[in-house]
């Protein structure tokens, strides 16, 4: 990879403290009121998401771009141009994520045991959260390669912070889930409280995998 700048590196070890803490910070509210607080947290996540994507994830592009620039241009306009580009990228990507990554991933929550006739929206922001996080980073990225998406889905992509952010994102989703049904009578099982702590945890954590085990593949062939 090439050289980060420092704003990237502040903007890459802040990033999931930032994420967890707003989700901490709303925490009490998701409990009382969970759809209400996840479409006021959502904008929240989807800036961060865009925050850290445009500044850590293009800088392979920024760097691609830069070199082929003349040599006349001065450097802080190539920056301010490749920072533009990025940020366009970022909201096309997202469009993209919503678009498609939250009807997909709704349909696999509700496949998976999520109420059909009930909590609709309970889920469909769920699933938001979970595209905006784990898909976002993903699709801006990639874009959509198939080569790139088929190892991916089959888990032989080499391991990056990007990757190791989804996988860790849907694991916890996964794990979240176990607490909902068991018989202990406690407001924070309400549907999908323990699902969305889940994928802001297993995101963050995933992230720091991804970078620790950079290189590798889920499967660890």
């Amino acid at each position: 990879m090439v050289e980060r700048s420092g704003i990237a590196e502040t903007v890459r070890h802040a990033h999931p403290i930032i994420l967890l803490g707003a989700l901490y910070a709303t925490f009490t509210y998701l409990v009382n009121d969970p759809p209400a607080v996840l479409l006021k947290l959502l904008p929240v996540t989807i800036g961060i998401q865009i925050i850290h994507a445009s500044t850590c994830l293009g800088s392979s592009r920024v760097a691609v771009a830069s070199g082929n620039k003349k040599k006349v241009k001065s450097a802080s306009k190539g920056k301010t141009e490749d920072v533009g580009a990025n940020i366009m990228t970022a909201f096309l990507s997202l469009f993209l994520t919503l678009l498609i990554g939250t009807p997909a991933i709704f349909i696999v929550i509700v496949l998976l045991g999520a109420p059909i006739t009930a909590d609709l929206s309970h889920t469909a922001l769920c699933a938001a959260h979970l595209s905006v996080l784990a898909g976002f980073p993903l699709v801006y990225s990639y874009h959509v390669q198939g080569s790139k998406w088929r190892d991916i889905i089959s888990l032989n992509l080499p391991m990056d912070e990007v990757y190791g952010g989804a996988l860790g994102a849907c694991l916890g989703a996964w794990f979240g889930a176990i607490p909902i049904p068991l018989d202990w009578d406690r407001d924070w099982q309400r549907w999908p409280v323990t699902i969305v702590v889940g994928i802001y945890a297993g995101y963050a954590v995933g992230r720091l995998g991804g970078l620790a085990f950079i290189g590798k593949t889920a499967r660890f062939n």
